[in-house]
């Protein structure tokens, strides 16, 4: 049978009604098709958003001057164009914004979220990771439900949205192979950031090292090595991978990840799954300073698995050594940085110059709210520069741009994202935030020491994911985020 082309199909209406020869019909129906397929992408091209008169800081590659001009952004979210000037006449949109002079950033990316724990803010107060782990896991989460899992991960995704981050890495809240043997409170989670508008990779626990600051004892039911174990693990992580496919489209779901940490043996069996379904991973490693060698004693085990790639990266990775680094910079794995967290939990500090040195490469996250209390990635920088400079006694040591850079650019990179996100440059996602520069002070002849020493929240005018604006001079548009403070806190309320 004679394939029936759209070639074709314009040429037999067009023969109808068109004089002339029949090449001269031919040449007419595809010249027709031609202008078709031109308009169309004409349309296709028109973009949704045009935002002109603003200070743009691309964070792109060799772009650090910042661009007085004007983004376009498509229909499907991504930009079209980053350039100086006004716009051209010619350029038609569905909305133009007049920015007034604000500058223009690309959305924060936090590399290390709890976004959950926001239900937690002040806990243990005057505690380290290690019983601050316990009070938080064992004494509050272990009572959760996937229903109240929901809420508190609306909350904090709207927490970070409102603060600037339009992209996380999330570890949720994982209760285990018998609590949560249908995934329901990984799917809980995952519902609730596709409705609060964030752009996330999702980091699920395959159940291989138990809960959080529980040992693995090597010989029991289904622990990391044993074949029930594995087999657990393998088949829940499936059937949420297919649970996820099945879910409607959207661009905010960027990939599932592995949730790891470096208690028992977990990292190995997690390294095996890794490889079995081509997924990233995130490990905590190296956060507290209690029994620092013991756990770097790890680390060779570690390496000799084959865990260590480019897949993976490292939460907090403070006590290090020499060792530990060139490996890590080697195998060309990454870590993220949490100053915030790091700080409230006195768990020391990374020595970001020394790794960025070594070739790591490193990203900043917020993590979470109980250990954090604030998603807010100016206060992360802030705290995080000035911890450097402290350590090293040297203003000069790092500057506002790197740290803002680590925040965007960074984060995407370690997260394996960096071809969607942490820039503002065509064909990646449109994502970004203006803000007023008014009241940070005098401009000073580098605008990130501006916006690194000086901004916060406050200074938000609004906040755009994919070119849609989902926050306001502070005030969430399209969730009701006071209903979702009011069900956390009763929902906090019958647990405790």
């Amino acid at each position: 049978m004679r394939r029936f082309t759209t070639d074709s199909f314009v040429f037999v209406c067009l023969s109808a009604c068109l004089p002339g020869t029949r090449a001269m019909r031919r040449y007419l129906s595809v010249t027709f098709v031609a202008m078709l397929l031109v308009c169309c992408a004409a349309v296709a091209q028109t973009p949704k958003l045009v935002v002109r008169n603003a200070h743009i800081m691309t964070m792109a590659k060799d772009q650090r001057e910042p661009i007085v001009g004007y983004i376009s952004v498509a229909a499907d979210g991504t930009i079209l164009a980053v350039a100086a000037g006004e716009p051209p006449a010619s350029l038609h949109a569905g909305k133009v914004i007049d920015a007034q002079g604000d500058y223009l950033i690309p959305g924060f990316i936090s590399a290390h979220s709890h976004i959950w724990q926001a239900a937690w803010r002040g806990l243990a107060e005057d505690k380290t990771t290690p019983p601050w782990v316990r009070d938080l896991y064992s004494g509050h989460a272990i009572r959760a439900m996937p229903e109240d899992l929901y809420w508190f991960c609306l909350l904090g995704s709207l927490d970070h949205l409102e603060h600037g981050i339009t992209t996380a890495f999330d570890f949720a809240l994982n209760r285990g192979a018998v609590s949560n043997k249908d995934n329901d409170y990984d799917k809980a989670q995952f519902r609730a950031k596709v409705d609060s508008g964030i752009r996330f990779e999702h980091a699920y626990s395959p159940g291989l090292g138990g809960a959080p600051g529980t040992p693995v004892v090597p010989g029991t039911p289904g622990a990391p090595g044993t074949p029930d174990g594995m087999d657990i693990a393998r088949a829940r992580l499936k059937a949420f991978l297919d649970w996820t496919a099945t879910q409607p489209h959207n661009t905010q779901f960027l990939r599932l990840m592995l949730s790891g940490a470096a208690a028992g043996g977990e990292p190995y069996g997690a390294g095996t799954l890794m490889k079995e379904f081509h997924i990233g991973n995130e490990i905590h490693y190296l956060e507290a300073p209690d029994n620092e060698a013991k756990q770097r004693s790890t680390f060779a085990a570690m390496d000799a698995s084959g865990i260590l790639s480019p897949d993976l990266f490292f939460g907090h990775f403070i006590h290090t050594d020499d060792y530990i680094l060139q490996e890590t910079a080697k195998a060309g794995a990454g870590m993220s940085w949490q100053p915030l967290s790091n700080g409230r939990l006195a768990s020391g500090v990374a020595d970001i110059p020394k790794y960025l040195k070594m070739g790591i490469r490193v990203g900043m996250g917020v993590d979470g709210e109980a250990s954090a209390d604030l998603a807010d990635p100016f206060e992360n920088m802030r705290s995080g520069l000035y911890a450097i400079r402290d350590k090293y006694e040297d203003a000069g040591i790092m500057s506002p741009y790197q740290v803002m850079w680590l925040h965007t650019m960074g984060s995407a990179d370690v997260m394996g994202i960096k071809d969607k996100v942490g820039s503002l440059e065509p064909g990646k996602f449109g994502d970004f935030l203006l803000i007023n520069p008014a009241r940070l002070g005098v401009a000073l002849e580098d605008p990130y020491a501006n916006l690194v020493f000086v901004a916060g929240q406050r200074d938000i005018d609004s906040i755009y994911v994919g070119g849609e604006m989902l926050v306001d001079h502070g005030k969430i548009l399209h969730q009701d985020f006071a209903k979702a403070q009011a069900e956390t806190a009763k929902r906090v309320a019958a647990i405790k």
